[in-house]
């Protein structure tokens, strides 16, 4: 048979236009160029010849555009696999310097995609392999690196369901936010779509246990509850024990939805078990003396986050400015509230706070409708690490020394903390501020057998459970007691005891 005289230009104009797009040719950085580039990244961040880069194979490239962009500018994600090589000891785990968090930012990978970390500390000569993507942009017909972190996700468009009835509406309404856009905070569409989300959510807690599921209160989008409450939901189910992460606001919700017996388990920052278990008469809370404690999980820090051309040097500076302090129900407003009562922020300099979540105080704080932001999250938090990556004018800010240690000595859930230099993108010197203990709580009406299968499932499957989320290798038998200001379950005590024997 005769080839057809077109099929030849054809396959071609095919060939070009995979090559237009990345996804056959060799464009951008060359293999060279890529290591140069990875193992300065890794030095800059880290102590220096920490890494070594024993293999290195760039997978492919892909173009996309950046969303700050107007003109047609063309960006490439180059990918890559790796395997490094530490030369001294090292622990990406640790409460205190940088971590697996850090190391995934700077590689350009997903904490999953890295493998060979070990939750007890890696020894010198252990290799990690990578899965991870670095952007450059070309210039000049040259390739420059980015550091503003990854691309824009793309959104798929809605689909229509067939059917009515609670069920199909409800599907329609999930598939809805799945594939819709966050709109931009304080237009109509922003209040519609978070006003469903939130419905969605109360609405599948309510379900969960008619479907024979514990419950689980997690945090708001973007945050650490809320990414280890999924990888925590999705282990304990595939291990037979069904589980709902709920997206709470954070920490106070999760303690008044213990009280009130719509959740079995939270997570919670300890100064915030500790004052709801004593009670808070300023936000009308009664004592929730069935509380319980079931482990300490992670080490959070206060952040307190401005930009360069706001004047913000301590907190002194805050006062008349307009600052973010997260939602209502949140650990970041209880922090903040309680530093700036303890920092003399009266009534006649109080600064004008705003209410809102990460997400929105982030995109207030670009826009320059709020000052500065406060952020109670795990070190480090992969919001904020990318807000930095962003711009080049954003600023950490140290709280003041005197004030760390009068609260560290009030408070028995507070203590002393540093952020190590490198931390966060542009963050150049080290960020004094308050640390404070994720807790995972419960109430005491919460049966023994439901908190011993958890506490198992943390404790024995804390490999597999960290490759859905990182922060899970932080638990740790020498660490689930520590900085609890509340009883434990007595569970909980059975089981540390029992464990604790047979070590």
């Amino acid at each position: 048979m005769m080839s057809s005289p077109l099929r030849e230009p054809l396959a071609i104009a095919a060939l070009m236009i995979c090559c237009g797009v990345g996804l056959a040719c060799h464009r951008g950085p060359d293999t060279e160029t890529l290591r140069v580039d990875l193992l300065q990244r890794l030095d800059q961040s880290f102590e220096e010849g920490l890494f070594r880069i024993a293999h290195l194979q760039r997978m492919g490239s892909a173009l996309y555009r950046a969303p700050d962009e107007d003109g047609d500018v063309s960006r490439l994600l180059i990918y890559y696999d790796a395997e490094l090589v530490l030369e001294r000891p090292y622990t990406l785990t640790a409460w205190k310097g940088l971590n697996l968090g850090t190391l995934a930012f700077v590689l350009g990978a997903t904490e999953s995609g890295i493998q060979g970390f070990k939750p007890r500390g890696n020894a010198a000569g252990d290799v990690l392999r990578i899965h991870g993507r670095i952007p450059y942009r070309g210039e000049s017909g040259s390739w420059r690196r980015l550091d503003d972190g990854p691309p824009p996700k793309k959104v798929e468009p809605a689909q229509k369901l067939r059917g009515s009835g609670p069920d199909a509406v409800l599907e329609g309404v999930r598939q809805l936010l799945a594939r819709s856009p966050d709109a931009e905070h304080g237009t109509r569409d922003a209040v519609i779509v978070g006003e469903l989300r939130r419905a969605v959510s109360r609405i599948n807690l309510q379900v969960a246990p008619l479907e024979g599921q514990l419950t689980f209160g997690a945090g708001p989008a973007l945050g650490t509850y809320s990414a280890f409450g999924a990888a925590l939901s999705e282990f304990a189910s595939r291990e037979g024990l069904p589980l709902y992460s709920y997206a709470s606001d954070g920490s106070v919700e999760n303690g008044k939805r213990l009280q009130g017996g719509t959740l079995d388990f939270g997570l919670m920052q300890s100064d915030v078990a500790e004052r709801l278990y004593q009670g808070w008469a300023e936000e009308g809370i009664f004592p929730n003396r069935d509380l319980r404690s079931v482990a300490s999980l992670w080490p959070e820090a206060v952040h307190l986050v401005t930009l360069e051309g706001s004047g913000i040097r301590g907190l002194g500076d805050l006062r008349q400015r307009r600052v973010a302090i997260g939602r209502l129900g949140s650990g970041t407003r209880f922090n903040a509230v309680q530093i700036g009562l303890a920092a003399g922020l009266d009534a006649d300099n109080v600064p004008d706070f705003s209410e809102v979540g990460l997400v929105e105080g982030l995109a207030d704080l670009a826009a320059g409708r709020v000052d500065a932001l406060f952020v109670t999250e795990a070190v480090p938090s992969s919001a904020l690490q990318a807000f930095a990556a962003g711009r080049s004018d954003v600023r950490f800010v140290s709280l003041d020394r005197e004030l760390v240690m009068r609260l560290s000595k009030e408070d028995f859930a507070y203590y002393p903390l540093t952020v190590e230099a490198r931390t966060y993108p542009g963050q150049d010197a080290p960020l004094r501020t308050l640390g404070i203990a994720c807790s995972l709580m419960t109430s005491r009406h919460v049966a023994d057998e439901s908190i011993g299968r958890l506490l198992a499932l943390l404790v024995d499957g804390v490999d597999e459970l960290s490759r859905g989320y990182f922060r899970a290798a932080f638990i740790s038998p020498e660490t689930m007691r520590l900085g609890m200001a509340v009883p434990l379950h007595p569970a909980a005590e059975r089981f540390y005891t029992e464990r604790k024997a047979r070590a």
